[in-house]
């Protein structure tokens, strides 16, 4: 899974052409992807300020609505891809538009149903 971590802040220094620009390489990279076969699945996540944060403590569920944290660095978005080995995924990872601005990280998905080692 490819995490897209993005920053508020260092999205608001972008100009407008400079966001435009961001989009279609996303658009072209999602393509590129897709035709290689390795895309399973992936898009953004809506803003921040439409979450909330579950909890169950002895039996009961809280409920707080926003983000997890107030920091301005986030989870904006993902892609889960099949591919050979750690050196691709990061490879893709690397040619994700937002590894320029901010930060993908790579992280394989485990099995459900055990514990991890």
């Amino acid at each position: 899974m490819l995490l897209i971590h993005t920053s508020a802040d260092r999205w608001k220094t972008l100009t407008q052409a400079d966001k435009e620009e961001f989009l279609v390489e996303y658009l072209a990279f999602t393509e590129k992807i897709k035709a290689s076969g390795e895309h399973r699945h992936g898009g953004p996540l809506a803003d921040r300020t439409q979450a909330y944060a579950v909890r169950v403590r002895e039996g009961r569920r809280e409920v707080t609505a926003g983000p997890l944290t107030a920091s301005d660095e986030y989870l904006g978005g993902y892609y889960v891809v099949e591919c050979t080995g750690p050196d691709r995924a990061i490879e893709i990872a690397a040619a994700i538009p937002d590894a320029k601005l901010n930060v993908v990280e790579v992280r394989p998905l485990a099995p459900m149903g055990g514990l991890e080692s």
